[in-house]
């Protein structure tokens, strides 16, 4: 029984922990039932003491299912009195467990309100680490006796009072373990994947971090030098924009592409020409106006930015008999340019300007401003609401509670255990190495009787774009000459999925001999053992 003393709750005591939750890993599909035999016995205890999570690259470290490992919580609850007798079982009310995210010496819980989740919140927001998860609970230890009082506290609680924590079940184990063990014994799967969502939106920065700010030189340095105000000479200054200036400037061939004259194609095959060089400048001016910046889509998020870029002026190369610059527009110019150049639309070739001038200081540090809020703004389209356990890097922390009848009749008491050790959780594509590798038999391409019975079983629609494209020579495409455009046919164009896997394991074996080259990970990543085949002789075999 509990009555009003002290209970404590944490590890079984026949294993190490103390108050903490004894965290086990298993690689068992009846990993629940496994664990609950075992948790019978003493012997059983100290062969789950072998089945303890793992530290690995310096932390303690959770598994994600898809890796075929699953993490169980086991604890204990006894009476801090004489003689520590086990809590009677009808005596809680209800148990649970919180995961945490450590930040620093703060701790944060995955709250939600309404049904809704909120994400991360500090646990300073509902009352600190030992408040109860749930939002009623609180509120009724807050509550006085006198109806009057109570109704005047329940409606100006505030936004933080109905956060509630989410807590992951806990269970009593069954009454055969329990007296076996003579013992009160708790269990609890661990989720470590979720695809709950945040309602916010995470920040591109954290409140307070101005590391990449519009003034700081990591996002300054990043800009091309016209987008940090300095003056940029174009390539090309008064010949007409040719879309084959890109193909000549990143896959260059062993001729000129259309488009690109003989002077031209002199200076881009040579990449250390002055033009090359410049013509590489503004590609990249026009790759990070419309991808980072979104900057030529006019609207009220870029409205800022178009404004600024609209009022730069670009000057154009002198014609014979003028005496004063040509002047136009920054934003249409290059709007047209990223058109033609990365987009490939059809459309009148703009004139090349001479140069971007170079801005004064207050000009540069406000078009500075209109870039970072206009990416600000592209973050925010581009980013999805933040998962539950997103933040690669992150730690939590592992808690348990009871609810315990009050003896007294009042409202249930809380007992928690201590927090576990700071684990990580894994990415999917990482592993502790104790799982077996799921075998995949791939079709012998030397039997031929086989290779006939495997008839296509998946079919691809192509349409007529991509067949043109495919229809052309291999060589061409490996030059970069294929080409969509004609008139055609849709195809249907079905497929063997062994055969698929056979030709994606022969090009993942030529692509990793390649990179191992740069990264030298083949010894790691790839191990083959020979075997002989079933059923066959080795050679030489009489």
């Amino acid at each position: 029984m509990s009555g009003s003393h002290a209970v404590l709750f944490g590890a079984p005591r026949d294993m190490s922990g103390g108050l903490q939750p004894a965290i086990l890993q298993r690689s068992d599909d009846s990993f629940v039932e496994a664990t609950l035999d075992d948790l019978g016995s003493a012997a059983g205890r100290q062969a789950l003491e072998g089945l303890r999570a793992k530290v690995s690259r310096g932390a303690l470290r959770l598994y994600q299912p898809v890796q075929r490992l699953f993490h169980l919580a086991v604890l204990e609850a006894w009476c801090d009195i004489p003689g520590t007798p086990r809590v009677n079982p009808k005596e809680v009310l209800g148990a649970g467990m919180v995961l945490r995210r450590v930040q620093g010496s703060r701790r944060e819980g995955w709250m939600r309100a309404g049904g809704r989740p909120r994400g991360w919140v500090a646990l300073e927001r509902i009352g600190g680490a030992d408040a109860d998860p749930k939002a009623d609970a609180r509120l009724r230890r807050r509550l006085t006796g006198v109806a009057g009082i109570d109704r005047q506290l329940a409606a100006h609680a505030d936004a933080d009072s109905r956060l509630e924590e989410a807590v992951i079940p806990l269970y009593v184990a069954p009454p055969e373990v329990c007296q076996a063990a003579d013992k009160t014994l708790f269990y609890g799967v661990i989720p470590t994947v979720s695809s709950e969502l945040a309602e916010a939106r995470p920040e591109f920065m954290p409140p307070g971090d101005d590391s990449f700010g519009p003034r700081s030189a990591f996002f300054r340095d990043h800009l091309a030098g016209a987008l940090r105000g300095l003056k940029t000479d174009f390539p090309f200054p008064g010949e007409t924009l040719a879309a084959g200036w890109l193909d000549a400037a990143e896959a260059p061939g062993t001729s000129a592409p259309a488009g690109v004259t003989a002077t031209q194609w002199v200076q881009l095959k040579n990449p250390d020409s002055t033009d090359a060089r410049r013509l590489r400048a503004f590609i990249q001016l026009l790759r990070q106006l419309g991808s980072e910046f979104n900057a030529f889509e006019e609207g009220e998020d870029t409205a800022e930015l178009v404004g600024r870029l609209k009022a730069t002026r670009l000057s154009m190369k002198l014609r014979s008999g003028e005496t004063a610059a040509r002047q136009i527009e920054a934003w249409d110019f290059l709007k047209k340019a990223s058109a033609i150049l990365l987009a490939r639309e059809s459309l009148p070739a703009p004139e090349m300007p001479e140069y971007w001038p170079a801005l004064s200081t207050a000009d540069a540090e406000g078009l500075a401003d209109a870039l970072h809020a206009a990416m600000l703004t592209r973050f925010a389209a581009m980013q999805d609401k933040a998962g539950r356990y997103d933040e690669p890097d992150a730690r939590y922390v592992l808690r348990a509670f009871l609810r315990l009848k009050c003896p007294l009749g009042g409202p249930p008491r809380m007992v928690w255990s201590a927090e576990s050790p700071a684990f990580a959780i894994a990415p999917w594509y990482e592993s502790d190495g104790s799982v077996t590798p799921a075998r995949i038999p791939l079709p012998d391409p030397a039997d031929r009787a086989l290779l006939k019975s495997l008839k296509p079983n998946v079919a691809f629609v192509v349409p007529p774009a991509l067949q043109n494209l495919l229809g052309g020579k291999a060589g061409d495409l490996l030059e970069g000459k294929g080409g969509i455009a004609g008139a055609g046919l849709a195809w249907i164009c079905s497929f063997n999925i062994p055969i698929i896997t056979l030709c994606a394991f022969l090009v993942l074996n030529i692509f990793l001999g390649l990179f191992n080259l740069f990264f030298g990970w083949l010894f790691a990543i790839k191990i083959c053992l020979p075997f002989p085949k079933l059923g066959n002789k080795p050679p030489g075999t009489p």
